[in-house]
């Protein structure tokens, strides 16, 4: 028999608990302890022993408690520790709201757990940590959650660690262990390495086993006239994959997702929606905002399924897709402002201020985990003494001088490729139409125009986009190099030939399935052996590959082709006679004494000089490789055709994590394009060459993390970008006029406002701070929470046991206005915080942010409450804007045209001349009502449509219909989610 007892004297009575000595026995015989006592047994176990006493025993536990135990040293002690926890003082309820929000992550059990999960070879780094918490807590309660950490901070270990939490927890989510990872495909190896790292630690938990991956990348080109896949980052589809019952998703790079409109988007948008119950979305990106706030809401709508209806406590009224909608507008209103003047760029900056601070309080700050290397250094002593954080110096300028010819010829091809400026009518003898990309545009018959429509994209729309990739491609070929650009030139006036030989040989072939440029190329002007190979290849593949007559398409088609031509070969001409190219003559200049200067280049030989270049053309790519290896470098060149391959010479060469044994010296230098600005360690190198100088901020700071990461051993970070330089005046002003006919461009195909794209504005940007990044706003908050856990971990233990019910007081304060702060939950478990101010004019309300939040309830260790009494009404007012809140996520949608009638009798209302004052204000907050579209209110205001008598009757009393609408309110919202609970609460009282 096992059991074990202990057996002694020690007691709850008065000499037990008042100084006696006692004696205790371990008694580990299991007969002696536990044996059942029959009429056969000769003696008793301690059990059967004390049961017979326990049988006999008298109940006097009052008597014990009053007498005994509350006079004893420990009763008396216990008192006095009582007396001083009995409530928690101004500072600590400000404490006990911060653990409200940031207890997970200072949870020290949790921490430990997550230690468990690391690899022996892994740093244990708290930020990272803490980002799993985080991240784990918001995906619980909003259904995903966004890690925004700076780039070079290790994105992935936190996502892995984030995954094998949730695995640990996914039953008792009722989720399935099953997980989806989404990345770009140069990514992937980089997860399968990290997992496989995790898993060989722990054989019994095995991670890959739950985990399946989806690579995102184009199937198919979108033009045939994309020479490489690396030219235009516009992949549009997504790998063919089984739907599972994913428990949880994972998108790294998910700005990749930030269009609703591409098959990518579409594909993984379908899969979560198809999987119940709704997996987990987490999405990791540094950028997770390349465009505009739409970017933001496309990905925050993977995981907030139902948009109108949010459970995002900032949201009003719910309405995620009505707050995306207007700060979207408000958006483009900047972008329309010009920026010529210093007045137009102050306005238009200041709304781009407003919209970020609006989307920030509203949403991110609930959902988004971000933190800076600022934040790290300010935050995580610990964690920053074991990692290096390079300075980053630049970016330094390598200037180019274009002659008067050069210029001329450069602001002519600008002016040709870019569409014409708002207020500029198109010109066929200056403007390229880019027709041979409109050809389904052109059809005389509707129907034949049908046959091209795809999803909901027309025809119009289609074509546009072509057009608009195709005019990319020009400017960032002639932004790149000349080599790049001629050859992308002729390949444009090739391909407006074929159709132009096409309409006049009376066989037009549209073929989306067939590279009909590329066999009419093979065939050279034997068009009848050209057409002869597309039939067949028709008859073979169907589909919509077909071919047209002449007459099929509009008379003026073949005339704006020939316009293009005429303008498509002086161009060509042009650049054709040109023969210098001062960009490549710098570069080769700038090899040696400047990219491979040792007191910058790797100066502390940790590591043999390195550099790393971008470029976005395969052509500029080539050239670059010819130039270095003229110079005496060992050059690895990498393109989307062999980054696969190539992957492991890139490891070993490049990665500063990779493993000592595997690292080699074959190469010094690394050319790529965008394919290795996602997800890539290339820190050996602490040099980097922008060769085509990005104009989206989020793409430059991809690139600069690639060298700037956990793992650097030099001190500094050195950017490098190229720059034309002042010439005469009139250079000068064809340079300018270029680039702002450039900038211009950008910003009309989405890109962000201008980065290091006028010279002079390079000189004073702030790199550092770009890439380092302010501290976020909640670091000093989680600072000082886990300062005062460590420094009172006794009080902070009791303030994390106080039920959070009703905490709070009255602060005096000198302030004109009586005012107040409430936070409400109920049982969603979500705080939503509620600010009062009572003027002598009015009395409002405004739900407001758990930062603004913190930032009210701030307050000094020692500040004590006033012994001013609670003011209720400023209670119960609070209470009703809350209710009023969470009412919205239950309100069901109304129709417009009933809204708009309820409006139009609330206007009549209030024209009335028998109105108050007070009684327009009513009427005002229940127009609010209406505007949500609440269905009791509108048909309570309808009551009044054609009312003649007076408003305030003992029927008819306005203040009835409102009392009557918001009880109506209150009582669905209890009914939902339970009744609603006074948090914590600081009133605040004047003291003039």
């Amino acid at each position: 028999m096992l059991a074990t007892g202990i057996v002694g004297s020690s007691n709850f009575t008065l000499k037990g608990l008042q100084g006696n000595a006692e004696l205790n026995y371990l008694e580990e015989n299991g007969n002696s302890v536990a044996a059942p006592f029959t009429e056969y047994s000769t003696s008793k176990s301690h059990k059967a022993w004390f049961e017979e006493l326990w049988q006999n025993s008298e109940l006097w536990s009052g008597k014990f408690i009053k007498n005994i135990l509350k006079p004893s040293p420990m009763g008396v002690g216990i008192e006095k520790d009582n007396e001083a926890k009995k409530s928690l003082s101004p500072y600590e309820v400000y404490i006990k709201y911060l653990q409200l929000q940031f207890g997970d992550m200072v949870d020290a059990n949790t921490s430990e757990i997550l230690k468990s999960y690391l690899p022996p070879s892994f740093n244990t780094l708290e930020y990272q940590l803490d980002a799993v918490k985080q991240c784990f807590s918001v995906m619980k309660r909003f259904g995903g959650s966004i890690l925004g950490d700076v780039v070079g901070l290790g994105k992935t270990i936190v996502g892995v660690l984030l995954i094998r939490h949730f695995l640990e927890n996914a039953e008792s989510l009722g989720r399935s262990r099953k997980v989806l990872i989404v990345t770009p495909p140069a990514i992937k190896k980089a997860w399968e390495k990290t997992i496989k790292d995790f898993d060989n630690d722990n054989p019994r938990n095995n991670i890959e086993l739950n985990v399946d991956f989806v690579t995102t990348g184009s199937i198919e080109k979108i033009t045939d006239e994309l020479e490489d896949a690396d030219d235009i980052d516009d992949s549009d589809e997504i790998e063919n994959f089984e739907v599972c019952n994913y428990g949880m998703v994972l998108i790294d790079e998910s700005h990749n997702f930030r269009n609703s409109e591409t098959q990518k988007y579409k594909a993984i948008d379908d899969l979560i929606g198809l999987i119940n119950p709704t997996p987990y979305v987490a999405l990791l990106s540094a950028t997770p905002q390349n465009n505009s706030p739409k970017d933001l809401y496309n990905q925050i709508r993977l995981f907030q399924r139902t948009p109108n209806n949010s459970n995002l406590p900032n949201v009003e009224g719910g309405k995620l897709d009505s707050l995306f909608n207007a700060m979207e507008r408000r958006f483009k209103e900047a972008r329309a402002i010009s920026q010529d003047t210093d007045e137009g760029k102050i306005q238009a900056r200041a709304i781009v201020k407003e919209v970020s601070e609006k989307i920030r309080s509203s949403v991110l700050n609930d959902i988004v985990v971000r933190r800076t290397r600022t934040d790290i250094k300010n935050l995580y002593g610990e964690d920053a003494e074991l990692l290096r954080f390079p300075t980053v110096k630049g970016p330094h300028k390598l200037e180019y001088k274009m002659d008067e010819e050069l210029s001329k010829l450069f602001s002519d091809t600008v002016d040709a490729i870019c569409p014409p400026a708002i207020g500029e009518s198109f010109d066929p003898n200056k403007h390229i139409g880019f027709y041979r990309y409109a050809a389904i545009t052109q059809f005389v018959d509707e129907d034949n125009k049908k046959l091209y429509e795809k999803r909901n994209l027309t025809v119009d729309s289609i074509t546009q986009r072509l057009q608009r990739i195709m005019r990319m491609l020009l400017v960032k070929r002639l932004e790149s190099s000349l080599a790049a650009f001629k050859k992308t030139l002729e390949n444009l006036n090739r391909y407006n030939d074929v159709m132009i030989d096409m309409l006049q040989h009376d066989c037009v072939f549209i073929c989306p399935d067939i590279d009909v440029n590329k066999l009419h190329n093979e065939y050279k002007g034997d068009f009848a052996a050209f057409k002869i190979a597309v039939d067949a290849i028709i008859a073979r593949k169907r589909g919509n590959n077909r071919c047209f007559k002449t007459s099929d398409f509009k008379e003026s088609y073949l005339e704006d082709l020939q316009n293009d031509r005429l303008l498509i070969g002086d161009l060509l001409e042009r650049w054709r006679e040109n023969t210098e190219d001062p960009k490549f003559d710098r570069f080769k200049e700038a090899i040696n004494p400047e990219l491979f200067n040792p007191k910058i280049n790797n100066p502390s030989g940790l590591n043999k000089p390195r550099l790393v270049i971008f470029t976005e053309a395969i052509d500029t790519l080539k050239s670059l490789e010819r130039a270095l290896k003229a110079k005496g470098h060992k050059v690895l060149s990498i393109t989307a055709q062999n980054r696969t391959e190539m992957q492991e010479a890139i490891e070993a060469n490049f990665d500063a994590n990779c493993k000592s044994d595997n690292r080699r010296d074959d190469y010094d230098v690394i050319v790529t394009t965008e394919v290795l600005a996602e997800g890539v360690n290339l820190h050996r190198s602490n040099v980097i060459l922008n060769y085509d100088a990005p104009w989206n901020a989020t793409r430059l700071m991809q690139r600069i993390g690639r060298v700037n990461r956990i793992g650097s051993t030099e001190d500094f970070v050195h950017v490098f970008n190229f720059f034309p330089s002042d010439e005469g005046n009139s250079q000068i002003r064809l340079i300018e006029k270029a680039y702002a006919k450039l900038q211009s461009f950008h910003e009309m195909f989405g890109e962000d406002n201008k980065v290091f794209s006028e010279r002079e504005e390079l000189v004073e940007h702030d790199l550092q701070h770009f890439v380092d990044g302010d501290e976020s706003p909640f670091a000093p908050f989680i600072k000082e929470l886990k300062a005062f856990r460590d420094n009172s971990s006794e009080r902070y233990d009791y303030i994390a046991s106080v039920d959070a019910n009703g905490l709070g007081g009255v602060l005096e304060i000198r302030d004109e206005n009586a005012q107040g702060i409430f936070v409400f939950t109920d049982n969603s478990q979500e705080l939503i915080s509620v600010d009062v101010e009572i003027t002598q004019e009015d009395t409002s309300t405004n739900i407001i942010s758990s930062l603004s939040t913190m930032q009210r309830l701030k307050c000094e260790p020692d500040t004590e409450y006033s012994h001013c009494p609670s003011d209720n009404a400023l209670v119960e007012i609070a209470k009703r804007a809350y209710q009023k809140h969470v009412a919205h996520y239950i309100t069901a949608a109304d129709s417009s045209r009933k809204s708009a009638n309820a409006l139009v009798v609330l206007s009549s209302l209030r024209s009335r001349s028998d109105v108050t004052q007070e009684s327009k204000k009513l009427l005002k907050q229940i127009e609010k009502l209406v505007r949500a579209k609440d269905n009791y209110v509108i048909k309570q205001v309808m009551r009044f449509e054609n009312y003649q008598g007076s408003l305030f009757g003992a029927d008819d009393d306005i203040n009835a219909l409102l009392d009557a609408a918001l009880s109506n309110l209150a009582n669905r919202a209890q009914a939902k989610r339970g009744d609603a609970k006074l948090v914590i609460y600081s009133e605040t009282k004047s003291n003039n």
